[in-house]
């Protein structure tokens, strides 16, 4: 689709999706957060018992945050799917992690035949696998950015680790930090991840079709039988 033709139908999408994002709606959205007027109390209650400051990579901080109606009353929630316990890959072990958010005004117009959108899913190799605790790996999302939309994890291994950090926007732009690496989601929003032995990391970024949480775990099932894929996380350096 032509920049043009995005120009000129910006008024049509606004009526007919009902929702727009912009920098002056952020800046309203700015002054919402400094308003104790518009704080969520509901939230607030919520956050306050629940401090914890063992979150990683990052602390979820808790912050007053402004009322989720002001901006979208159709939000339901955000989740996480993926596959803890480990898929066997030759030699290797795979686990993987998707983050999605619910349909809402915010993402209907991209996701018309669907219940939610997966908007991160990475792929890491490990060597350590803890079937009873899950020791190994952790992920956690949040709607504490509403509109926006965020959550973080990692992923053991006996020697290292694989941090990161994803997040959607509500004018759909949407990044990861792997590691201290940024990818740009725009262009793939898959991630594969591959510690080596000598304590560095591999990464392969691939593009998909907008996806659900139903829809990639059958994406991720095909994606490990490709010769790709599979040469990426058995080459020899891997742990």
């Amino acid at each position: 689709m032509s920049l043009s033709f995005l120009i000129g139908c910006n008024n049509q999408e606004e009526k007919n999706n009902g929702f727009e994002w912009n920098v002056e709606k952020e800046k309203v959205h700015n002054q919402n957060r400094n308003d104790s007027t518009k704080i969520s109390k509901k939230n607030w209650k919520a956050d306050i018992g629940n401090i914890n400051l063992n979150g990683k990579p990052l602390v979820n901080g808790v912050f007053p945050v402004p009322d989720y109606d002001l901006t979208d009353s159709t939000f339901v929630g955000l989740g996480n799917s993926g596959e803890w316990k480990g898929i066997k890959l030759e030699d290797k072990t795979i686990i993987y992690h998707s983050l999605y958010v619910t349909k809402c005004d915010v993402n209907k117009r991209f996701i018309p035949e669907k219940s939610n959108e997966v908007f991160f899913t990475i792929v890491g190799l490990t060597d350590s696998v803890d079937t009873k605790k899950f020791t190994h790996t952790r992920v956690n999302v949040t709607s504490r950015n509403h509109p926006h939309f965020t959550g973080q994890g990692s992923i053991r291994t006996k020697s290292s680790k694989i941090d990161f950090i994803a997040f959607l926007t509500a004018d759909r732009n949407e990044y990861a930090i792997v590691n201290m690496r940024l990818f740009d989601l725009r262009v793939g929003r898959i991630v594969l991840i591959a510690p080596q032995k000598d304590g560095t990391f591999r990464s392969l970024q691939l593009e998909s079709p907008i996806l659900s949480s139903e829809e990639i775990d059958i994406h991720i099932t095909e994606l490990l039988k490709d010769k790709k894929v599979v040469d990426f996380f058995t080459q020899s350096g891997n742990i």
